[in-house]
Parts: C-alpha cells; structure tokens; sequence
C-alpha cells in the first residue's frame, strides 16, 4: 500500500512536467520508471491575480528549421505581438550625384541630392537618414545607433537632442524620438568626421518592454570637403575667361599712369573663381608685397589706401570690385559679397596692404562663383617717372569649416 501511494504521486508530478515540457510521443525516463509513447498538448492561457495579468504559453517552441536563418527569425511566442515592428531605414546620405532614396526633407534634397543641400561633393561632417516604420504608428519611438566598424566594437548613439554620436552608455529614453522628430531635423547626423564611412542601424519602442530588434544596417561615407580657387586676368567682358600663369596687369597705353593726372583704371580685371563645400561659408582675402605700387629706380612708392582717388588733392592705387556671381538655385548654396571698402562706385578704391584684408566673404557653400576686380591707381604730382612702378598681390581663399 505505501509503494502504491508513493507511485501515483509520482505520476502527478510527471503528468505536470509534461504539460509544460510539451514532448510529443518521446520516451520520459526516471530513475525507476519509463514511459513510452507519451503524447500531450500545448498548454498555456492567461493567468490573472488581483494585480497582475500573465499572457503564457507551453509547448509552442519550433523546432522547425524554415522559422530561422541568418537574417530572419519567426516568432512564435505570444510576447512577440506586442514588440513595436522592426523598422529599416529609407535612406542613409551624405554624398551622392544628384540623385536620393530619401522621401521627405526639403524640396531641393528630394531633387537634386544631398549635394543640393551640402554643396559641391556633398556633405563632409554631416548626413540625413529616415526611417521605414514598417507600420508602427505614429507615436512609435525610435533609437539611432551609429558606429564606423560596422558595430563590432565603436557603437555609439545618436543624441535625441543635439543630433550628434554619443557614447552609448550615456543613451537613455531620451534619446528615443518619433519618425517627425527625427525626420524634421534635415542633417540629423551632425559632427561626423570627413572621408569617413559610418554604418547606422534603428530599433523602435512603443510602450515599455515592446522594443524591437535593430534594423538591417545602412552605410554612407562623408564627403573630403570640396575647395577650389583660381585667378583668370582678363577685360571687363571676361566673365567666363579662363586663362593661365603668370598673372599680370599694365598701366600701358591710354592707361599711362602720369603724375598729377586723373585716376587710371586698368584695361584688364583680375578674375577669381570660387567653389567651396565649407558651410561656414569662406573669406577671400589679399595683401601686397609693397603695400602700393614701388618703383626700385626711385624707391618711391604711390601707396595705397581705402580713399576716393577722384580728390585732387590725393594719390593712391587699390581693387573696387566689379562682378559678383554665384549658383543660388538652393537656399542652403551660401551668397558671395564684396567688403564695403571693396564695394564702391566710380573711383573708390579698398587697400593692398601688407598685412591681410578680407576683400570678399561668402556665408555657406559656393557653387560656381566668379569674382571680378578692378585694378585703380593715380600718381601723385611729387612722383618721379619710372617704368618699374610694381605690386605683387597675393589672393588666399579661406574656406570656414
């Protein structure tokens, strides 16, 4: 009678791991005991408390090969239905050729690339991506994670508040935004390195514990940053004039300096072409070798000043610009001006001085900008007849990074 009894407990006991284990027709061995040709069903249910309610499930595990690969997973557990979906990413951009993925942005992206936005080569520290909610509402939050090793060992996230990669340790909800957030920001990867290629992945959370897997990954590299700078000599007409070193202009012929006489203005203009990707914009500045025209016969110098040469009572010798053009299709293209003492009219004159003068500034990325500059000068009645009066003038395009 006391085996008996010790038996059916037993059985009870192997009858509850058998709900729970789910094993179809397989043999259950004890130390004491076989059973052979067991088959039992799926269990499971919800289980309620006064507080607290369980969603479970027993005997649902697969062992079907075909829900699993390398790169897909089919879930069966109950818990799976309340995971956000996985997102993926529409678009992940920095340099392109005129062309996006992207879907959304300003109107200037979605027709003419990144490059519209960025400038000549597209972005060097900067880049846009979007998200694919794969229908998630609209509420969903989303996480960045961007890394320059295809997240092997450098994973960082993207700040939800200043856009830029931070050590992932310091991530929290914060960083966590909604697809418009993200997505109304245009660069909404800032402070990247140039030249560099960068891999991002995004996972969604809508609600607490609903946190998805992360998305496939998505690559772009940054631009080199772009800069170019070059000085044509040519007449007023030479707006398109490309020509080559050495660089110089003559007071010849009509345009003879002579003492006491009117001011001169050169026949022919120096020319400079501008592109630039620095979204700082850029400064043109110059300065002379003399600081006016010198003569070494003589060793006198007709100095130069920012001054009306149209006064009597005055020489000098300066620039007064001329032209300004530059590609302004895109509002995020920067605008090319002249300096006030660079920009007047009839015969004022800004200096070559010695010492650096900033004669042109720009305020974002130039696309095709040519500048043009008159060359003035007037001698003053003291000034002793010489034909090697010269100045060397030294052009230096500074992009502002």
């Amino acid at each position: 009678m006391k085996t008996a009894t010790i038996f059916t407990i037993f059985l009870v006991y192997i009858s509850f791991l058998l709900l729970a284990t789910a094993t179809l027709a397989e043999e259950l061995d004890s130390t004491n005991y076989k059973l052979v040709g067991v088959t039992t069903t799926p269990g499971g249910g919800l289980g309620d408390s006064s507080n607290y309610s369980l969603m479970t499930t027993t005997g649902e595990i697969s062992a079907n090969p075909r829900t699993y690969s390398t790169n897909y997973r089919l879930n069966q557990d109950p818990s799976a239905n309340f995971l956000a979906a996985q997102p993926s990413i529409q678009c992940f951009e920095t340099d392109t050729d005129g062309t996006t993925n992207c879907t959304s942005g300003p109107s200037e992206l979605l027709t003419g690339g990144m490059v519209a936005i960025c400038g000549p080569g597209g972005c060097y520290d900067k880049a846009r991506f979007e998200i694919k909610p794969n229908s998630n509402p609209s509420d969903t939050l989303y996480s960045i994670q961007i890394s320059e090793d295809n997240f092997s060992s450098d994973i960082m996230c993207i700040n939800g508040s200043t856009f830029r990669p931070k050590s992932l340790a310091t991530c929290d909800i914060n960083d966590f935004r909604t697809e418009t957030y993200w997505e109304d920001e245009t660069f909404n990867i800032q402070g990247l390195e140039t030249n560099t290629q960068y891999y991002i992945r995004v996972t969604a959370l809508h609600g607490d514990f609903t946190q998805s897997d992360f998305s496939t990954i998505s690559s772009a590299t940054t631009a080199p940053g772009s800069i170019e700078f070059d000085i044509d000599i040519a007449n007023s007409g030479g707006t398109g004039s490309e020509t080559d070193a050495p660089y110089n202009i003559s007071f010849t012929g009509a345009q003879q300096l002579i003492a006491g006489a009117a001011p001169t203005t050169s026949s022919n203009l120096i020319w400079l072409d501008i592109i630039s990707s620095a979204s700082g914009g850029v400064s043109v500045i110059q300065f002379g070798k003399y600081g006016g025209l010198y003569s070494p016969t003589t060793t006198q110098t007709i100095l130069s000043e920012n001054k009306d040469l149209d006064d009597p009572l005055d020489e000098g010798f300066g620039l007064q610009s001329y032209y300004i053009d530059y590609d302004d299709s895109s509002p995020f293209y920067g605008e090319l001006t002249a300096m006030s003492n660079y920009s007047g009219t009839v015969n004022e004159v800004g200096e070559i001085s010695t010492t650096a003068k900033k004669t042109y500034q720009g305020d974002g990325p130039i696309v095709n900008g040519r500048l043009g500059l008159y060359v003035k000068a007037k001698a003053g009645v003291d000034k002793v007849s010489a034909s090697d009066y010269t100045e060397e003038i030294y052009f230096i395009l500074v992009p502002l990074y």
